[in-house]
């Protein structure tokens, strides 16, 4: 989307500084900025999957039901080695997956038992961004209350929240589904890759991402992509 150029009268000067303004307003490296600053940055494998091929920053993200896509999410923002990650609550996390998948775990913060007090923890880690990523398994039922006060925590310090389960006001849903493993013949062997949709779901648009999730490499790897609308009492729903 590009920005209309309007001059108000004025000088010949005025003019020229207003239009200088604006061209440098408008520039790439001004829209790069700007993302940069909004957006954090993934794995490569699931950009066509994200609104914008980013992480929102400052947001809660839902993220249900397959821990190898919620590792997946964190995993391309901490490339940047000023982002650092917290666990909240998912101390049977595989940490050894994770790693492979390039998470620094010397860049990891594992709190494995926050109890009721999980919101308070999470706000915490959040403060003055220390952690840019927190990822949580709440060990209580959410309140309103609590969710209302996180969700101010993470638009203040730019915090991108990975939860496990529903969550009122998320800025995105992820899930899986379609789950294909190579490797395993009869309820035995050592598991090879795994091979599942991703599906990405932001007001009534999801976008769908064929992916091994990981590969035989411990990495991601996409497939194909698709992108379909939805009916709102469908994503309402889902």
């Amino acid at each position: 989307m590009t920005t209309p150029l309007t001059l108000v009268p004025g000088n010949d000067s005025d003019r020229s500084d207003r239009l200088a303004e604006l061209l440098e307003e408008t520039s790439p490296q001004a829209r790069l900025a700007r993302l940069e600053a909004t957006t954090r940055p993934v794995l490569p494998a699931l950009a066509s999957l994200l609104p914008g091929g980013r992480l929102p920053r400052g947001v809660a993200i839902e993220v249900l039901g397959d821990r190898y896509l919620l590792m997946a999410l964190a995993t391309g923002a901490a490339q940047d080695p000023t982002v650092r990650t917290a666990l909240v609550g998912l101390g049977d996390l595989g940490l050894s997956a994770y790693e492979s998948m390039g998470q620094d775990l010397r860049q990891l913060a594992v709190v494995d038992t926050p109890g009721p007090h999980w919101a308070e923890v999470v706000s915490l880690l959040a403060r003055e961004g220390a952690f840019g990523v927190i990822l949580l398994q709440p060990t209580t039922p959410a309140t309103p209350r609590q969710v209302q006060r996180l969700h101010a925590r993470l638009r203040e310090e730019g915090t991108t929240l990975l939860v496990t389960s529903p969550w009122r006001g998320a800025a995105l849903r992820l899930t899986t589904s379609d789950q294909a493993i190579s490797g395993v013949k009869d309820g035995w062997g050592a598991v090879h890759s795994r091979t599942v949709t991703a599906h990405c779901t932001t007001g009534t648009r999801t976008r769908s991402l064929r992916l091994q999730l990981p590969g035989a490499d411990g990495t991601v790897q996409p497939l194909a992509a698709t992108e379909t609308a939805t009916r709102p009492a469908d994503a309402a729903t889902a």
